[in-house]
């Protein structure tokens, strides 16, 4: 140990090997904070500012990055990592922050530095958390590291240039041929029975109508909502459908520390490289495949506030364009400044190729809605449950290629709407004097039908009026397209305890299940018993409306009994 002791005073105050623990090293690198516990405390206390530390996580065995002491040590017993204390503390400041790609293996200087021979491995040196380097391991380190972020600049430029280059050369061709969607025959009311038949074969059951009203959604807005109780097959149905239908689908697992689009969309490390994220990611994949179908599947999506980690998203989703050759295209969704080896990541947009879909269990643990989230999304909620439903998964599943134009609306508002039948025009008359008449009741509580959720409301019938055969249930019976639209654009909307929501909701109630909107609480048991000795159905027997109906009994009767009335149950 006497030579150790030498080598230690030797190099005292130039460059230190520093060993990490890796599940600790995020923590470390966001607080700008280096902490020991007990081990390495006597040897920290001789780090001075303007001393350099070599980062090493001593679990992945790698080194990670070279910093600069900016401070004198100190003490803080505030938590730093959680359940662990780390007390003794130097503030530093990141020279050389490699990429986890970048970072280099134990294998490439475990045998060069001059350090271990005085130990008998390396191991020995990285136990005691903070050592001393010699000068020559200080500038062998130091080479290693930016010889490693040097190859991976380059490398990232080389490839910068090569986007460039192939976007130029797609521009180029765009405007000597415009670029257009592949169309092709496609008979939509039997590619959506196919894909009934398809579910089924999987071994998953759906009532009809619910793929009927998922597909719809995605194609009139392309933001839909998936709720219900666990185990009904909300996460699995954008996956399915989208197998069946030769689109693309990812899972997107959310988390409840997101407060930012930062996860989701990207952000600009230390280093001032842009890092995307999996949501910008796929989407800019979507941009890339005019061809074919993708969709980012939000699991949880309420586990974190979406209208915090969406935002961009919800903004630009109301800036929909409809372009000359068919589609739409939004501005694009970054709204960082970036360096120019990342300027392809600032210019990636929502396309109409492209559609999110967000899961929703609805518990304590979750957080609620903002008007800002429900006015822009449709919500289905996966109710018809039949526990006696067993599929037949004996006929081998074929999926059947749908092309990109089959999700393409007809129009992004009724004012873009070309050519209406007769019967479309009847169609849409009655849609816009039912909810002309919603507003009598639903503009003085404060929840009115704007002109957004009328047009997507109008747009989703004559969507589903192309299809009326798949809007029934297992049994066969029919489902109304404008109950089912009042039901997923309007319902979710209402929630509070105001005395003139309670007026709304009698009203609203009373005329979804009569034709006849009730005026006084007591209006409402008779109609209310007949609901309940049915056994609370989802569909109110012989209403005009019988989904909103029931589900307008179902926030009455939680009204009444919590003084709450909401959407979700």
């Amino acid at each position: 140990m006497g030579e150790a002791a030498a080598t230690y005073r030797a190099c005292d105050g130039r460059a230190w090997l520093w060993a990490i623990p890796p599940q600790h090293y995020a923590s470390f690198l966001q607080t700008g904070t280096f902490a020991v516990h007990r081990v390495g405390r006597a040897v920290l206390y001789r780090l001075h500012p303007g001393d350099r530390i070599f980062a090493y996580l001593s679990g992945s065995r790698v080194l990670v990055g070279l910093f600069e002491v900016t401070g004198e040590p100190f003490e803080d017993h505030t938590p730093l990592v959680p359940g662990i204390a780390y007390p003794h503390r130097v503030r530093v400041r990141p020279l050389v922050v490699l990429p986890e790609e970048a970072w280099v293996p134990f294998e490439a200087f475990s045998d060069k530095l001059e350090v271990v021979r005085n130990y008998p491995s390396f191991r020995s040196v990285v136990q005691q958390v903070l050592h001393p380097l010699p000068r020559v391991d200080e500038k062998v380190l130091e080479f290693l590291i930016r010889a490693r972020a040097a190859d991976l600049e380059r490398a990232m430029s080389a490839l910068e240039e090569l986007r460039q280059l192939q976007t130029e050369r797609a521009a180029s061709t765009v405007r000597e041929k415009p670029l257009r969607y592949r169309t092709e025959p496609f008979d939509r009311a039997a590619a959506l029975e196919a894909l009934v038949d398809y579910l089924e074969q999987r071994g998953f059951v759906y009532a009809p109508w619910i793929v009927a009203a998922y597909v719809t959604a995605l194609r009139t807005k392309p933001l839909v909502i998936l709720a219900g109780p666990t185990g009904t097959g909300k996460s699995k149905l954008p996956i399915l459908v989208a197998e069946a239908t030769g689109s693309e689908a990812h899972l997107i697992p959310v988390r409840p520390d997101w407060a930012d689009s930062a996860e989701l969309l990207g952000y600009v490390d230390l280093q001032g490289r842009f890092r995307p994220g999996p949501l910008l990611r796929l989407m800019r994949e979507a941009q890339q495949q005019h061809e074919r179908f993708f969709v980012g599947v939000l699991d949880e999506l309420n586990l974190a506030r979406p209208e915090q980690y969406l935002a961009e998203a919800l903004s630009r989703i109301e800036d929909r364009r409809p372009l000359p050759e068919g589609g739409w295209i939004t501005e694009p969704l970054l709204q960082l400044s970036l360096a120019p080896a990342d300027q392809g990541w600032a210019r990636v947009a929502w396309s109409a190729n492209f559609a999110l879909v967000g899961t929703v269990n609805v518990d304590e643990t979750t957080h609620g809605f903002s008007r800002k989230v429900i006015d822009r999304a449709f919500t289905l909620e996966l109710t018809e449950i039949d526990l006696k439903a067993i599929p037949s998964s004996d006929i081998p599943a074929e999926p059947t290629l749908w092309p990109a134009t089959a999700w393409w609306p007809r129009a992004l508002r009724l004012a873009d709407l070309s050519g209406p039948s007769a019967a479309e025009q009847q169609q849409l008359h009655r849609v816009l004097e039912t909810l002309q008449t919603l507003n009598r009741w639903l503009q003085p509580a404060g929840f009115p039908v704007a002109y957004r959720t009328r047009d997507e409301v109008a747009l989703f019938v004559l969507h589903a009026d192309e299809t009326p055969d798949a809007f029934r249930t297992r049994a066969g019976e029919p489902i109304d397209p404008l109950d089912l639209a009042l039901w997923m654009k309007v319902l979710p909307r209402l929630q509070g305890s105001s005395p003139m929501l309670r007026r709304a909701l009698c009203a609203l109630l009373g005329w979804a299940a009569t034709g006849t909107p009730a005026e006084r609480d007591d209006e409402l048991r008779t109609l209310l018993d007949t609901w309940t000795a049915a056994g609370y159905p989802d569909r109110w027997p012989e209403a005009p409306f019988p989904m909103t109906a029931a589900r307008l009994a179902h926030m009455w009767l939680r009204l009444e009994s919590e003084g709450f009335a909401s959407f979700w149950e």
